[in-house]
Parts: C-alpha cells; sequence; structure tokens
C-alpha cells in the first residue's frame, strides 16, 4: 500500500482510537488539557525558558511567559562530570506536586514537570518537603548552568508549568550560541529572605489522592532513578503493594514503607490481580527519533525516550515502520522497535490499544 494511504488510513484510525496515555499522567487538576495550546523552548545558552501560543497562521509566535532557569552541567566541576540537558524534541511526561530526589539525601523540590527520563522541570530546591525549607544556594545561581540535568525555576514558574504544561506538550531543548540578555532581566530584585517569605505563600489546592498499585510480575527493580543505570534499592515480588507519586511512561515513581524510587510501568497494575500490560507489546530499545517520512533525511518530529510503549501502525519495506507516539504519527526504523513487555492503555472508544 503506497505511504500516502497507509496515512490516512492511520489518521483515520487513530482519530476514532488514539493512544492516550498523557491524561492519565495527571493527577493534579490541570488548567489546561490541550498538549498543542503551548509551545515549550528551553535555551540552554542563555538559560532562558520561553513558552509560546499559536498566532492567527497557526504559529507558535507569541510569547506567554519567559523565565529564568539553571540547566545542566556543561562541563565536569570538580568529581562531578557534566551533565548537560539533554537536547531536541521532547513531550512532557510525568508530574509531581512536593517531590524528593530519590537519588540525592536531603533534596527535594515543588512542580515536577517532566521532559524526559530523569530530567524535570522544578523549582530551586528545599531541605525538606516543607514550604519553610527553601535553600539559598539554588535560589542564588539561578540563571547558570549547574545541575544534574534538571531544569530549575523560580518556584512561581515551576507552578505555571505544572498546572499548563500538561503531558503531550511540545518542549524543545535548544542552545543558543547568541547571548540575549534576558538572562538578568528575568531575574528578581529581591533577597533571598524576602523570596523565601514570597514563594510560602504560594499554595495548591487540595491534591487528589495519589493511586494504589501493586507489583504485577516477581522480582521487579526499584531504583533511585528512572533509568537501568539508576541504582538498585530492591526487588519488589508479585503483589506487592505501592503508592504511585508520579505516573508516567516507561517508569513510576513509587512510595514503599516510606522508600521512594521507581519501577517500569508496565509491572505494576491499578487493579490488584489484573494485568494492564502485555508480553507482546511493542516499545523503542534506545532514545530514537520519530521521523516524518521514512528516512534518515526527514524532519526530527521528537525523540523518544528509551523503552517508551508506542503502538504501530503499518509496516514497511525498507526498514522503517509507522509508529503512533501520545497522538503523534511518525516513523521508526524498525530495527529500533523491540517487542516485549509494554503498557495498554485505553482508547477513546475504551478498547486496548
Amino acid at each position: 500500500m503506497p505511504k500516502r494511504l497507509i496515512r490516512r488510513a492511520a489518521a483515520l484510525i487513530l482519530a476514532l482510537c488514539a493512544l492516550a496515555p498523557s491524561l492519565a499522567f495527571a493527577r493534579d487538576e490541570l488548567k489546561n488539557t490541550d498538549p498543542e495550546k503551548y509551545y515549550i523552548e528551553l535555551d540552554t545558552g542563555n538559560q532562558v525558558v520561553t513558552v509560546y501560543q499559536k498566532d492567527d497562521a497557526g504559529d507558535y509566535t507569541r510569547i506567554v511567559r519567559r523565565m529564568v532557569c539553571t540547566s545542566g552541567k556543561t562541563e565536569p566541576r570538580g568529581s562531578e562530570p557534566a551533565s548537560p540537558t539533554p537536547s531536541g524534541k521532547w513531550k512532557i511526561g510525568a508530574r509531581e506536586r512536593f517531590g524528593k530526589f530519590a537519588a540525592f539525601g536531603g533534596e527535594y523540590a515543588r512542580y515536577w514537570t517532566q521532559i524526559v527520563g530523569g530530567v524535570y522541570f522544578h523549582s530551586i530546591m528545599f531541605a525538606r518537603r516543607e514550604i519553610t525549607a527553601l535553600k539559598k544556594g539554588p535560589f542564588s545561581t539561578l540563571g547558570n548552568t549547574g545541575s544534574h540535568g534538571c531544569v530549575r525555576l523560580y518556584v512561581e514558574d515551576a507552578k505555571w508549568l505544572y498546572y499548563h504544561a500538561c503531558p503531550g506538550t511540545t518542549v524543545n531543548v535548544v542552545t543558543k550560541a547568541i547571548k540575549n540578555g534576558l538572562t538578568a532581566s528575568l531575574k528578581t530584585d529581591m533577597k533571598f529572605a524576602d523570596y523565601d517569605a514570597f514563594q510560602q505563600n504560594i499554595f495548591d489546592n487540595k491534591p487528589l489522592p495519589y493511586r494504589e498499585a501493586w507489583i504485577a510480575v516477581n522480582n521487579i527493580q526499584m531504583r533511585t532513578g528512572n533509568g537501568t543505570n539508576d541504582k538498585l534499592i530492591r526487588k519488589l515480588k508479585k503483589d506487592t503493594k505501592v503508592r504511585v507519586l508520579q505516573e508516567g511512561d516507561p517508569w513510576v515513581k513509587i512510595d514503599l514503607d516510606g522508600r521512594e524510587g521507581y519501577v517500569k510501568r508496565c509491572y505494576i497494575t491499578y487493579e490488584e490481580g489484573v494485568m494492564q500490560s502485555r508480553p507482546d507489546g511493542n516499545y523503542v530499545s534506545g532514545t530514537v527519533y520519530l521521523y516524518e517520512e521514512p528516512s534518515t533525511k526527514a524532519k526530527r518530529l521528537y525523540k523518544v525516550a528509551r523503552d517508551s510503549t508506542i503502538t504501530v501502525v503499518a509496516e514497511l519495506s525498507g526498514g522503517w515502520t509507522l509508529v503512533d507516539y501520545w497522538g503523534t504519527l511518525g516513523y521508526v526504523q524498525s530495527r529500533l522497535i523491540k517487542t516485549g513487555w509494554a503498557t495498554i492503555y485505553e482508547t477513546k472508544e475504551g478498547q486496548a490499544a
């Protein structure tokens, strides 16, 4: 079948029953549920985050909000290696209102919004999960690189993204060589004590309760981060009950007996005794590009994180597969698609995808 006809047929099918994990990731009530409403550009060269909205022609040119930030270290510092924020176009994923860094002791942040993997937008750090424990160092150095890859923001800016950049929203991480002079102008004039008092008055509605889940298979690894290279905390037995702090794909953040960590989404179920994954699903074997056409010279639509669930729409000759990734049709090299445990998402028609 010609590629043009395949895409038309696929678009029609997906319009009726699109794979839609995104809003299932949101536990707090969102102020925006349209992933195409905003387009986020993170400029690591200037340490500026800009949120755009569409103009009358449908292009993202209208500036909604600009924020100063701290992104990942671009050069080694002492014994710590460089940890730059990964470049490219990603889709916003998991969220957490006031989270703990499972890999670092005594580090917390408000309003986590996932860019990819263990990289998030979040507030400057706190020493405890209390609004009175804001740390001065990250506040003072905002506007300079220095994180482990995440993007630190003022509390009010992190909150805005948390509620408006719904799962599925595009974030494009770029590095502009030309300095635009915005960094200094976006920094607050408040001293730390004044800003600390200000941010303590940033409140939320009552949060939606965390979901309970059960480990669906035996000997599942719980790690300090959402990656197989992160430190192993423990192995979990089938039917172990956990509390889910961050919902996402391919990893979720859980709490078990007061210890926080990450497990693969495909190994848990939100209904005890009911499988919500399948052993013959499809996922990508590494971080891959989603292309507009079946060619490595075609436009790159998005980067897809390793182990992310995808839906195969059509297999083409020449080593390419047309897939759906969070409602976006694109092409992935067939050799990069694996069959194995993957999450089952409900379609708009209520059928498994």
